[in-house]
């Protein structure tokens, strides 16, 4: 027998030793799997059982059922990965990956501990740690690590939202409050935060801010700040069906890479050319890009399909308003409104073009019917606001504006200074006075110089 320390020595270098007591992987059932990944899995089977001392045979074989989501298959894989090269990275830090999904959090943060004891540096690990410890109940450990990521401006918006969560379980809402919307200010579109944030803001009796955020959840669903991470985007890699394709090309398009997104979506394409939210997709894509025939060829396939037809019509808006095309805009939004006389997004954007045309009262009236539709979209709001203005209304849009007060975000300032122009017009003096002395500190937090310029031509005005 070897002695204790010269046995740790053989098994951290991943020697005879560690392979001699790691058996082959075991049989799979082949037969269950979908059919794009029963060969490729098969194979990497068995070359893992034909080479059963070879770590990264194990490896490929656990990244192939991780990427096809055989969330148990892949951690017994990735088990064995690791005693065979025990000094790997990628089979610690995925192997933590696959136990979150599979909600072994105490045993994800073991192995993404083990992780980062050979990359301290790795940044989608330490979020991930930070994650699993949370819901392991280690709240302190789970504290010390989000405010270290905080420093790191990739992980801000989840360091954020980790420290408001940790919070609210403490009780102490206020602090949860203000992390959540700081989270919120870097990823608006993050339901989850909204979603804690509605719980934080009703503990502390703030029930209609609650309803708010609420709505906002609804609207956002699951999306989610990303950290780079080439590890796991390497996984991702290997499935090659359409379903795979679709979701990267929408990953790619989140990150801003148009060219790779479209790719991704032609090739889609190229397989299934019935897949509407491909089409869908690049008609946004192209339009970005201000390929105007691709994008209406696309708009075209989609309306063909009779899919999303609401979304295919505003998107097709969009497109011609990009082209200044406004009346063919207007009409395409109409068509979107005629389906869905609840789209938001479609009545703030006819509002627009008939402001654009100095027509007043209709694009008032698109506005409110945006706000009804949908009373957390600020800038609908904002928009009704401002026709008050115009139209001579000023005590109505202080109502509108005021309504717009939190949260306080990048964008309040811009709403807090509406509020007080409107208060001067509506004779109010004092109260415009106080309100664009807080839109300017707000503006001036958040770096935006020209509008604290503008700010202090007004306030010079009022003195």
């Amino acid at each position: 027998m070897l002695p204790a320390r010269t046995a740790l020595v053989v098994l951290l270098l991943g020697g005879p030793s560690a392979s001699a007591q790691t058996p082959p992987p075991g049989p799979l059932p082949f037969d269950t799997y979908p059919l794009p990944m029963r060969d490729e899995v098969r194979r990497a089977h068995r070359d893992a059982t034909a080479r059963p001392a070879d770590g990264a045979a194990a490896g490929t074989l656990a990244r192939l059922l991780h990427a096809w989501e055989q969330w148990d298959a892949a951690h017994d894989a990735y088990a064995r990965a690791q005693q065979l090269a025990p000094r790997s990275f990628d089979w610690h830090y995925l192997d933590g990956v696959v136990l979150q999904r599979l909600a072994r959090h105490a045993d994800a943060a073991g192995r993404l501990a083990a992780a980062l004891t050979i990359a301290p540096d790795s940044l989608p690990a330490r979020v991930r740690l930070a994650e699993a410890l949370l819901e392991a109940g280690r709240p302190k450990e789970s504290q010390a690590l989000y405010e270290k990521l905080l420093l790191e401006p990739p992980a801000a918006p989840v360091a954020h939202f980790g420290l408001g969560r940790l919070a609210a379980a403490r009780g102490q809402h206020e602090p949860a409050v203000r992390h959540l919307q700081q989270a919120i200010s870097l990823f608006p579109e993050w339901g989850a935060a909204h979603y804690a944030l509605a719980l934080s803001l009703r503990a502390l009796g703030r029930k209609d801010e609650a309803q708010r955020e609420l709505l906002e959840h609804a609207r956002f669903g699951a999306a989610w700040p990303g950290v780079a991470d080439s590890v796991l985007d390497g996984v991702a890699a290997l499935r090659d069906d359409a379903g795979a394709k679709l979701r990267r090309g929408q990953k790619l398009a989140s990150a801003g890479d148009v060219a790779g997104a479209i790719a991704e979506y032609e090739a889609v394409l190229e397989g299934d050319p019935s897949l509407a939210l491909a089409h869908a997709n690049l008609v946004k894509l192209y339009g970005a890009r201000k390929d105007w025939e691709r994008a209406e060829a696309h708009y075209r396939a989609v309306v063909a399909l009779g899919s999303d037809l609401a979304e295919a019509h505003y998107d097709h808006g969009v497109l011609l308003g990009l082209q200044e095309k406004w009346d063919l805009a207007a009409d395409a939004y109409q068509r979107a409104i005629g389906i869905n006389p609840l789209y938001t997004e479609a009545l703030n954007n006819l509002g627009q073009i008939h402001e654009r045309r100095r027509e007043l009262e209709p694009a008032l009236a698109a506005y409110r019917r945006a706000v009804l539709s949908q009373p957390t979209f600020r800038l609908a709001r904002f928009n009704a606001g401002r026709m008050l203005v115009a139209l001579g209304r000023p005590g109505e849009a202080v109502a509108e504006f005021e309504k717009l007060v939190p949260p306080r975000d990048a964008e309040a300032p811009r709403y807090l200074f509406a509020l007080a122009v409107a208060h001067v017009r509506a004779g109010h003096r004092d109260e415009g006075k106080k309100w664009a002395a807080e839109a300017r500190l707000l503006a001036a937090e958040y770096e935006q110089h020209e509008l604290v310029a503008a700010i202090d031509r007004d306030l010079a005005s009022l003195r």
